[in-house]
């Protein structure tokens, strides 16, 4: 029988409640703001006023998290219905149906998110996921470059695929058994620790599913005129991903001097039986990886192709109820969240204005790029880079110069960049959670990767968006 859980203590419960009461008092002044007039006072119209507001009330909740993000998300869905919506039918414009601000809640970027959840269940409930980490912890032979090397790509070619939450936790767990081989609080030590957080980060830009950030830059690049295929993602993301793990490596290797062997290592393969359901599973996650590849040969959306495994790994009975109620929903509603806070920007004309109060003309795109991502990175070192990208990339479909890809791209990448804080990405959570880091461990090695990381991007990788034909 489990252990009761603890109850929080009354301290934490107070800066729980003090962070909630300003919350609520930032966004009651916004409210009143709005009603005093002030916004029209500033060239809004009344739709953008109320469009001003829901952006500020989602903006303080999803930085306090003084509610749960995807309350938040259906926030906005709630007062895009019943406050919006009447007063855009109020203004004489076009007519806005419901499903305006419904849509994005089931849209082909959550068709896709669903899809690889569901796949990253079938594979764990299946072990298939462990049994390709024990088998690079075994081939290491217990050299620490090695098995550092090991990490890294096992942790990022999953986080490619599957929630790298999901994938930071479990290759933790069979990380520790290893640490613990090595001196307590020695530098490679931290840095075999390391090696899972940052893998899973960076990891993430090889596949639009392989973060939440992506996704949500496919829809919007969509709008704009065009979103890359899954293959042309990936030919832009593994590259700079690789590159990025490259140096990590080094920087773990010879930064923290983990060098030698760690004795008494015992990692044998698991004792699996075949199965015929376990082939199944293997055989549908390639044969959807292959369909998102082809979306330019087949015609079908990357969304489409998510319902593959949704059908077939239910319908055939290889995973059940409980499994669908233990799928990722929240993140799912939080994505929605932020696609219909971007049709609440363009619908209401705020996005629009808010990029002439900018002056986003007297920049040149590469430039305007490098402040936007510079900001991502900035901002999703303190919050979730989901909702980051949710508020940023909004904003820049309002823009009125035609080269808006490659700004999505660059905030999308700056977003899932930001590892310099345990509170910047879950995996980073994940790690400090195991009692062997420190904030201060995370924090330099975290920030020189994200400055590295972010001026690759600007640099590297435009050049190299503009060979393959994505700008």
């Amino acid at each position: 029988m489990d252990a009761p859980e603890r109850p929080p203590g009354i301290a934490a419960l107070l800066i729980a409640q003090r962070v909630r009461l300003s919350a609520v008092a930032l966004i009651a002044a916004a409210v009143a703001l709005h009603l005093g007039g002030l916004f029209e006072r500033w060239g809004m119209d009344e739709a953008g006023g109320v469009a001003l507001v829901i952006l500020l009330a989602a903006a303080v909740l999803w930085v306090t998290e003084a509610v749960p993000l995807f309350v938040t998300s259906l926030l906005i869905l709630f007062l895009s219905l019943v406050w919006l919506g009447p007063v855009l039918g109020r203004g004489g414009g076009a007519a806005v149906s419901r499903e305006t601000w419904t849509a994005p809640f089931f849209s082909d970027v959550i068709l896709l998110f669903l899809g690889g959840f569901v796949l990253a269940a079938a594979l764990h409930k299946y072990r298939l996921d462990e049994q390709m980490a024990r088998w690079m912890v075994r081939k290491s032979r217990g050299e620490l470059p090695k098995l550092i090397a090991g990490v890294i790509a096992v942790t990022a070619f999953l986080s490619m695929w599957l929630s790298n939450t999901a994938t930071a936790a479990m290759m933790i767990t069979l990380v520790l058994p290893i640490v613990d081989k090595l001196p307590a609080g020695s530098s490679p030590r931290k840095a075999l620790l390391l090696s899972v957080p940052f893998a899973a980060n960076v990891g993430g830009l090889g596949t639009p599913i392989g973060t939440p950030p992506n996704a949500i830059a496919m829809q919007y690049m969509g709008a704009a005129g065009g979103a890359p295929t899954f293959a042309a993602w990936m030919s832009i993301g593994i590259p700079m991903a690789a590159i990025i793990l490259t140096l990590i490596w080094f920087l773990l290797v010879f930064g923290f001097k983990a060098r030698g062997r760690v004795d008494g290592l015992d990692c044998e393969p698991l004792r699996l039986k075949r199965s015929a359901g376990r082939k199944t599973v293997l055989a549908v996650a390639l044969l959807t990886a292959l369909g998102w590849m082809t979306t330019s040969w087949h015609g079908m959306s990357s969304g489409t192709v998510a319902l593959v495994p949704v059908v077939l790994l239910f319908g055939f009975g290889l995973l059940r109820v409980p499994d669908l109620r233990g799928l990722s929903w929240d993140v799912l509603l939080l994505m929605g969240g932020g696609l219909c806070l971007g049709a609440v920007l363009a619908e209401s004309g705020l996005a629009a204005w808010l990029i002439g109060q900018l002056r986003a003309d007297r920049f040149d795109p590469f430039t305007l790029m490098a402040i936007m991502a510079v900001a991502a990175c900035a901002i999703s070192s303190l919050m979730s880079s989901t909702a980051t990208s949710n508020l940023v990339m909004p904003m820049i479909l309002g823009l009125t110069i035609e080269a808006k890809d490659p700004i999505l791209l660059g905030v999308a990448f700056a977003s899932s960049l930001a590892m310099a804080l345990p509170i910047s990405t879950p995996p980073n959570a994940v790690a400090f959670s195991s009692g062997e880091l420190s904030a201060k461990d995370l924090l330099l090695p975290g920030a020189l990767i994200s400055a590295i990381g972010v001026a690759l991007v600007l640099t590297l990788g435009y050049w190299w968006w503009g060979v393959t034909g994505v700008r």
